[in-house]
């Protein structure tokens, strides 16, 4: 016969998990059969277990998806009536200790200006919070770090380190973040680099001007 709702009853639960105990004529053979429970969808979920009491046997069988059960444990092969007291008594306790919150930031100062191939200029950063040390890194175009990273300690609020200027090209960053918590970080507007200014170049006895003039020395 087919699954009968009156049969099923909950034995104990908790917010996850149900004991059920299904009585039936039917045989185990019957109960296991795909689609037995699906009147109870929406009741036994993955995860529960049923107490079968069967015509032929008494079974504890897992549920799965769909309703549908497992093999389960036969704990007789005969169907003699059983007795079950079931009595739960839940207790949770939760502690947390006490979290202070602290704020934390990092700052780029302004960069120099005029950079060309070569020149050593000074990047400044200045913090905020807890923060300890920051670590630096210069950026290229792509974002691929180029120089660093390097790590440097705070004083008086403040970190500052000496990049080289690199090859001529636009597109670089400075990145500065709080090496303990990366989150806290901040990369500059890109900028350019250039061939080194010159206003004369020698050779030999000569100095050729800009403009191409001569010198002779």
């Amino acid at each position: 016969m087919p699954f009968d709702a009156r049969g099923l009853t909950a034995l104990a639960n908790t917010d996850s998990f149900t004991l059920w105990l299904y009585i039936t004529t039917d045989t185990r053979a019957a109960v296991l059969a795909p689609g037995y429970f699906t009147a109870a969808i929406s009741r036994l979920k993955p995860g529960h277990v049923i107490l079968l009491e069967a015509a032929d046997a008494i079974v504890l069988m897992p549920v799965l998806a769909n309703g549908n059960v497992g093999n389960g444990l036969v704990l007789s092969a005969t169907a003699a009536p059983i007795r079950i007291n079931a009595e739960a008594a839940l207790l949770f306790e939760m502690t947390m200790d006490a979290v202070t919150a602290a704020t934390r930031s990092v700052a780029l100062d302004p960069l120099p200006s005029g950079l060309y191939v070569s020149r050593v200029f000074t990047v400044a950063a200045r913090v905020s919070g807890p923060v300890t040390s920051v670590i630096f890194s210069m950026l290229n175009s792509s974002g691929a770090v180029i120089a660093g990273p390097t790590t440097v300690a705070v004083s008086a609020g403040s970190a500052t380190i000496d990049f080289t200027a690199p090859s001529p090209g636009s597109g670089y960053r400075i990145r500065v973040t709080d090496a303990g918590e990366p989150l806290a970080t901040q990369t500059s507007a890109s900028f350019v680099v250039t061939e080194p200014f010159a206003l004369l170049t020698e050779s030999g006895m000569s100095l050729t001007g800009i403009e191409g003039g001569e010198l002779l020395l």
